[in-house]
């Protein structure tokens, strides 16, 4: 088939050295040789020479100089590579490399990949040195995710191994403490570094926190904080503290106040009253989620901001549920005066969709009672909307405790008409099946 080309063909032999042991090394010299005559054929080999079975590396080192014409010796990495033309800043690679060994060129155009979809949720304002920190972060998610260079395999079957030893070798191996090992010195803190990795693992990324990380990079002054003395972080606080005050989203107020906590803590000083101040914005912002119709923020854990003080976490918690409680409250005292009219709707459903939610679930069990009365269900002045808002105040009722709610539509079937029972006889046996 050969001796019909009529343009060049390429004939590839990849992983010489992953051949059967049925199969005849001096053979497939004698195949290239003859493929070598053919006009319009080019023949490459590809192998990894050290790997290759030592009998058949006697065959390989006897034929190949008189079969193969030019031999090129791959090496970990290329000595001069073009980083333009992989869109990579060549000063910054060349410095990453000195140090971390990196043999695979895709996990570094991946990592070049990741940082630039990640700079598309940067302002145009960042600077420069904020954006090379980031990429820095980027590089260190993206390689060690993949290459694993800072992996250290545990001897499990070794008995001599201190279990203190064990611990932190288990430790030192989690992902996190890895990535670290790539940014020492730098000036970002640890909560950017989680947000861009779970960005990474599951393409979440909040664009406010994002901006509240940079405002917290301009205000750690000259060096990062970790480095810096005192008196040094004394004078930091304040600025903190102002920041905080003035947060103008929750992804801002939390990442401030975390970052006040954090380091006030580690000085030791009093932080009660920055603590108190914290709650009431953060009450006031939650309060105005709920009103502004984005209560979906509520079913947010603190995870989601990446915060460290666990003071602040306490907090976050605390306000967050009773917000959920303000708002499961709020949704059931407007149903139990009536179920007529699509706000009346829009509530009946919210309460039926939290119902399954891990985080509404008990609050909605301990109010629902409230909605034990005739209006709940679909008899007398019945249209449309009100029938499916009593549907989902039905499911509700039916699931927080079937056999109370049976006998009190057995109850209320005594005293309606025919139609009436009939449409709840129709929606019990809907809610039972499901």
């Amino acid at each position: 088939m050969s001796k019909e080309f009529t343009s060049v063909h390429i004939i590839v032999i990849d992983d010489l050295e992953r051949m059967s042991d049925d199969i005849n090394l001096e053979d497939i010299f004698g195949i290239i040789e003859e493929l070598k005559q053919c006009n319009y054929v080019k023949v490459i080999v590809i192998a990894n020479t050290d790997e290759i079975q030592s009998d058949k590396k006697v065959v390989f080192e006897k034929y190949n100089e008189k079969v193969i014409e030019r031999i090129y010796h791959i090496t970990e990495r290329a000595e001069k590579v073009t980083w333009s033309k992989m869109n990579i800043h060549a000063d910054f690679v060349e410095k990453f490399l000195e140090i971390h060994k990196v043999k695979n060129l895709r996990t570094l155009e991946k990592a070049q990949r990741f940082f630039e979809d990640v700079k598309l949720f940067c302002n145009s304002d960042m600077s420069e040195q904020f954006k090379e920190e980031l990429r820095l972060i980027c590089f260190a998610v993206v390689v060690e995710s993949i290459e694993n260079l800072y992996y250290k395999e545990i001897d499990s079957d070794n008995t001599n191994t201190d279990s203190v030893e064990k611990m932190t070798n288990t430790i030192g191996n989690m992902l996190q403490h890895r990535i670290g090992r790539y940014l020492y010195g730098i000036k970002c803190s640890t909560n950017l570094v989680e947000m861009i990795l779970k960005y990474y693992e599951e393409g979440v990324l909040n664009e406010e926190q994002l901006e509240a990380e940079y405002k917290l990079f301009l205000n750690s002054g000259d060096k990062p904080n970790y480095y810096k003395s005192d008196e040094e972080i004394r004078s930091v606080l304040p600025i903190l503290r102002e920041k905080m005050l003035e947060a103008k989203s929750l992804a801002e107020l939390n990442e401030f106040a975390d970052a006040y906590v954090v380091w006030s803590d580690v000085l030791e000083e009093n932080n009660e009253s920055v603590l108190s101040e914290y709650r009431n914005i953060l009450e006031e912002m939650l309060e105005k989620t709920v009103l502004d119709g984005k209560e979906e923020m509520l079913s947010y854990s603190y995870d989601l901001f990446h915060m460290s003080a666990e003071k602040i976490k306490r907090i976050y918690q605390e306000e967050n549920k009773e917000m959920m409680k303000f708002l499961i409250e709020t949704y059931v005292g407007y149903l139990k005066k009536t179920t007529h009219g699509k706000k009346a709707y829009d509530y009946s459903y919210k309460l039926r969709n939290n119902f399954d939610s891990s985080y509404y679930h008990d609050i909605i069990i301990s109010e629902i009672d409230n909605l034990y009365n005739r209006i709940s269900f679909p008899v007398d002045n019945v249209d449309e909307d009100r029938y499916h808002t009593c549907y989902n105040i039905m499911y509700v009722l039916y699931h927080s405790d079937a056999e109370k709610f049976l006998q009190y539509c057995k109850k209320i079937k005594e005293d309606c008409d025919h139609m009436s029972r009939h449409r709840i006889e129709v929606l019990v046996e809907e809610i039972v099946k499901k």
